[in-house]
């Protein structure tokens, strides 16, 4: 944690230098070019960009003080969340122009999403959750689609699919499991939650945290420890905790 949090830190920095940087190119481009429309250009251009800016690097600090302290403060949850949203490309852009880790950059910003959507402290029933996994947590060698319906898995126990099952049996919350962004957006529309928990490589989660705007996502990314996109595994635990934290008040006999 600590560790990321230096790293934080610099992004943080190096973001506010470069826009920094590009106040004052533009401003130093107001003064010394003859033109003089292109002086007034300039000028318009710099006073309408540096609130931007302002707003850019108030918005950073605020981002590693919530992730430093894992608590939101001074703003609600959900503007928090969209402030999040509106920052990412920005931020994603200049770490990759600085040719930071990308996977860190990703996995940043599933853990400040977390933050939020926990302090929402949104209660809700178990049957307005959904909890969506990819399909590569199957089985490879498995000839049954748990895709099109994972009540057909034989529990066999090779892949977490077994586990996924008996949760949903327990705690009676929508389970889908998606080839792919459409058919999670798809199963979003048909379930309609109030919540959702996914299971996904940093990639698909960033996309489904970004494209659905108006339901809580909590993100939880999958081990991979045969590689990406076959075979991966995830912490039934995690998925359990997250249940309970979001239904604490409400369906207590279970």
């Amino acid at each position: 944690m600590e560790l990321k949090t230096t790293l934080f830190k610099k992004l943080v920095f190096t973001v506010i230098f470069t826009f920094v940087w590009i106040v004052l190119l533009l401003w130093t481009i107001h003064v010394y070019i003859p033109i003089e429309f292109y002086k007034k250009f300039f000028s318009i251009l710099t006073i309408i960009i540096i609130p931007v800016i302002l707003f850019l690097c108030l918005t950073c600090i605020f981002l590693l003080s919530v992730y430093k302290k894992e608590k939101v403060f001074l703003l609600s949850p959900r503007i928090g969340i969209k402030l999040l949203r509106k920052i990412y490309p920005f931020i994603s852009a200049i770490a990759a122009f600085y040719n930071y880790d990308r996977f860190f950059i990703k996995q940043l910003f599933i853990s400040i999403n977390n933050i939020f959507v926990n302090d929402l402290k949104l209660k809700v029933s178990f049957s307005d959750i959904l909890v969506l996994i990819p399909h590569c947590i199957q089985n490879y060698n498995c000839n049954i689609k748990v895709t099109s319906d994972f009540i057909a898995c034989k529990e066999c126990g090779k892949c977490n699919i077994s586990e996924l099952k008996k949760l949903k049996n327990k705690y009676g919350c929508n389970l889908a499991i998606a080839t792919g962004g459409t058919i999670a957006r798809k199963k979003v529309k048909e379930f309609n939650p109030k919540y959702i928990i996914a299971v996904a490589c940093e990639r698909d989660l960033i996309s489904g945290i970004l494209d659905i705007k108006s339901i809580p996502v909590f993100g939880l990314l999958n081990e991979r420890p045969n590689g990406p996109c076959i075979n991966t595994t995830v912490d039934i635990s995690k998925i359990e905790n997250q249940l309970k934290k979001f239904t604490m008040t409400i369906d207590k006999e279970r």
